[in-house]
């Protein structure tokens, strides 16, 4: 029983590092802003050039990974030159940063406690490599069933719900910014959120899928035979 809990343990520690992994990656993908501003035809949406705007992104993910302290950036808007972002939109990303720092401890954190964990298992599970196999493959399971009705969710209304996680991780209306006058949401509109809540998406159900079938060959014993056939075709 006690290995039951272990195992468990593991893999919602696993799954949970998954997903910050996942949401890091598209975070701080400069294709991904590069693409989404020519989709959203972001340079009429700010008044800033294709050059001015992949600036600003630098300087927001370096504040973002905490290389740099104030966001005090400056840029050619509309043909003239001046400070990006207001008090408002300032206050709401030292809000985010914060949410990206803490993120990150928890993953390395994560890490460390699941090498310790597998440690545990090696040392006092007989059978650890089989248990294992059925934690990963449970864990895919698990994961693979509710993020289909997290999809299904967001699908329906994306704006609630991304609504609803505002409310959650923030305990201000920061977050809450004018389209009209200020430029981190002329940047970043709704349908960018969207965009990346969906590609982080389909990074952690790739993640998830490799982990359940690995699990699934380890725990049929048959790694080694597959493996082998898709090696030789």
């Amino acid at each position: 029983m006690k290995h039951k809990y272990i195992y468990s343990i593991f893999g919602i520690l696993f799954s949970i590092i998954l997903l910050l992994s996942s949401i890091e990656f598209m975070a701080f993908n400069r294709n991904h802003y590069k693409n989404s501003f020519e989709k959203y035809d972001i340079t009429t949406a700010t008044g800033m050039d294709t050059n001015n705007l992949g600036h600003v992104v630098e300087d927001l993910l370096s504040y973002l990974k905490n290389e740099k302290d104030t966001l005090d950036t400056t840029a050619v808007i509309h043909g003239e030159e001046r400070e990006v972002f207001g008090e408002r939109e300032k206050l709401h990303m030292i809000d985010v940063k914060d949410l990206f720092v803490k993120g990150r401890l928890i993953r390395n954190a994560g890490l460390g406690v699941l090498v310790i964990l597998l440690l545990g298992m090696i040392i006092k599970d007989g059978h650890w490599k089989t248990n294992l196999a059925k934690a990963l493959f449970y864990t895919a399971v698990v994961n693979l069933t509710l993020l289909g009705i997290f999809l299904l969710l967001l699908y329906i209304d994306f704006n609630k719900y991304f609504t609803y996680f505002h409310l959650i991780f923030f305990n201000n209306d920061l977050w809450v910014l004018d389209p009209q006058k200020e430029v981190l949401i002329q940047m970043v509109p709704e349908g960018f959120f969207y965009d990346t809540s969906i590609k982080i998406i389909a990074i952690f159900i790739a993640g998830i899928k490799i982990t359940g079938i690995l699990g699934y060959l380890f725990k049929k014993n048959k790694p080694k035979q597959i493996i082998s056939k898709a090696y030789n075709n």
